[in-house]
């Protein structure tokens, strides 16, 4: 009995001992079965950074090669509308294109390079490039896919432009096959392929099956993807990465032993990944406060500039009041006749430039007025007719002494509006003062007046005077934009009149564009919308208005 328990107690003992074992090696094996659960999905973690990584390049590869492409386009645009010749070919190819074609808007070629091209297929290729530009109207670029010769698929962008007049110039054209883009058949791994937005091979060729794997990435520019799947990955191999790790289990302790070792490595590199973040967001916040900082100073003098400008100018605006009040006196001679004529010619200069100096000072001062966000609006319904015959009332004696006619057409069809009378007056006075100045003597200015179709109301100021470069147009709306015109056009001013007009319409929620060409006269539009008109006035009566002023046109 004696030995019996004894040998029960060593089997309990060694039942005990092997159960220990036994949960020290599942324990084991569990932890190196989690082990090679983090490899595996680190490996695939890995794989997806460097499927990103080459997608990402793939997409670099083609973005290059279409804006290759775009600038090629535009310095043809450049070169036809600066003047060039519509005679002759273009210049040597750069690699990977097939031809570069100047189109007029019907598809005729005007001027072009080919390679391997003969002047049929390069007829064909404008045909259908034009086609496609009638049906896409507004797309630039515009990618034409539908077109190729009988050995190989060929693409094409095209870029329509403007004439200087204002109308269609025709259509810039480069043609590309599939080598135009080669690059992208050499990655290192996966598969790549340009697409159309509906999933369509660019190249028309017979590609696979879109798979849910695969990463779709837009190209900048154009209506493009690229389409990339990445390399399949052998579960073998993912599986053989397991076995060390399975082997390592049938020696528990050496495998608790590795898992504290890995864990602790684990736990060093996060602490520091850890580390690192902080000291990359401290660097961050700091450069934020820095920016921060740096706005906030330059906000400060913008406001400094416009408290200063206001303050100066309205200071000014009284002595300068006195001034012409005294020399109109003078000019005036209400206390008696002055004692020499050159008194008298003196005191009209003194007054008019006053009255200069005090028109550039409200300049500035409105200016200022707009930036600090103090202009408010107050609109009430007037009629455009009236408003319109009040601003040619304040710049007729400018036209009489410059000889330039003043007309006005549509004022009795156009709807009453809702706007502010001062500002719009504001605006009405500058343009036209605007297009006086730049018309030499004998030309003409008219103020037009017309009810848009989806509603609102455009007043267009056209003149017959110097014009103004594409260059000078951009420039004209920043305040003080004189100083970017010829020496021998500038005029008198500030250069703030636009820059003001443009911001008072805005207010209304209108805008104010300019269309013009270097001597052959500018046109500024005003365009208010629906919520700044009134319903249109009758026909018969307006009718009969619009017809007397146009037989009996202001003239200076």
């Amino acid at each position: 009995m004696t030995l019996r328990l004894a040998d029960t107690r060593r089997a309990a003992g060694f039942r005990g001992g092997r159960s220990a074992i036994v949960a020290l090696a599942t324990i084991a094996i569990f932890a190196v079965i989690a082990l090679a659960a983090l490899g595996i999905a680190g490996r695939r973690t890995a794989d997806q950074r460097l499927a990103a990584q080459v997608a990402a390049d793939a997409v670099g590869t083609a973005q290059a090669a279409f804006d290759r492409d775009r600038q090629l386009l535009r310095r043809m645009i450049d070169a036809k509308t600066a003047g060039s010749s519509d005679d002759g070919a273009l210049p040597a190819l750069p690699p990977g294109l097939r031809a570069v074609l100047l189109l007029d808007p019907a598809g005729a070629p005007l001027a072009s390079a080919a390679t391997g091209l003969d002047p049929g297929r390069l007829a064909e290729l404008g045909t259908a490039v034009a086609r496609a530009v009638a049906f896409h109207p507004g797309i630039a670029p515009l990618i034409v896919t539908d077109i190729g010769t009988a050995d190989t698929k060929l693409v094409a962008m095209a870029q329509p432009w403007v004439g200087a007049d204002g109308f269609s110039g025709g259509i810039a054209v480069v043609a590309f096959a599939r080598d135009g883009i080669a690059p992208l058949e050499r990655l290192s791994s996966g598969h790549a392929e340009i697409v159309t937005a509906d999933g369509a091979p660019l190249f028309g060729t017979d590609a696979e099956v879109a798979a849910p794997g695969d990463r779709l990435e837009a190209i900048a520019g154009v209506p493009l993807m690229l389409r990339y799947r990445p390399p399949v990955t052998d579960p073998a191999g993912a599986l053989r990465g397991v076995v060390p790790f399975v082997l390592i289990a049938i020696v528990p302790i050496g495998a608790a032993l590795g898992l504290a070792i890995l864990l602790d490595k684990w736990v060093r590199a996060a602490r520091r990944e850890i580390e690192r973040r902080a000291s990359v967001e401290r660097k961050l916040r700091d450069k934020l406060k820095t920016t921060a900082a740096a706005a906030e100073r330059a906000d400060e003098i913008t406001r400094t500039k416009s408290r200063f400008l206001a303050e100066v100018t309205h200071e000014l605006r009284t002595p300068l009041n006195a001034i012409l009040g005294f020399s109109e006196t003078i000019r005036q001679q209400m206390f008696g006749p002055l004692g020499n004529a050159r008194y008298l010619e003196y005191a009209g200069l003194i007054n008019d430039a006053g009255s200069h100096l005090l028109s550039l000072i409200n300049d500035l001062l409105d200016n200022a007025r707009i930036e600090a966000g103090k202009v408010e609006i107050a609109p009430m319904r007037v009629s455009a007719a009236a408003l319109a015959r009040s601003a040619l009332d304040l710049v007729e004696l400018l036209a009489e002494q410059r000889k330039v006619t003043l007309t006005a057409t549509g004022l009795g069809t156009c709807p009453d509006l809702n706007v502010d009378p001062r500002a719009i007056k504001q605006v009405l006075v500058n343009l036209l003062s605007n297009a006086i100045k730049y018309t030499p003597s004998g030309g003409r200015v008219e103020l037009r007046c017309t009810a848009r179709p989806e509603g609102g109301v455009a007043i267009e100021v056209a003149d017959t005077g110097t014009g103004m470069t594409a260059g000078e147009v951009l420039h004209a709306f920043e305040p003080f934009g004189q100083a970017g015109v010829d020496q021998t056009r500038r005029q008198p001013g500030t250069g703030l009149g636009l820059s003001l007009a443009r911001s008072l319409v805005r207010l209304h929620g209108g805008d104010l564009s300019l269309a013009s060409r270097l001597d052959a006269g500018t046109t500024a539009t005003v365009t208010l919308p629906s919520s700044a008109a009134f319903a249109a006035p009758g026909a018969a009566a307006p009718a009969a208005k619009e017809a007397k002023e146009k037989a009996a046109p202001r003239a200076a």
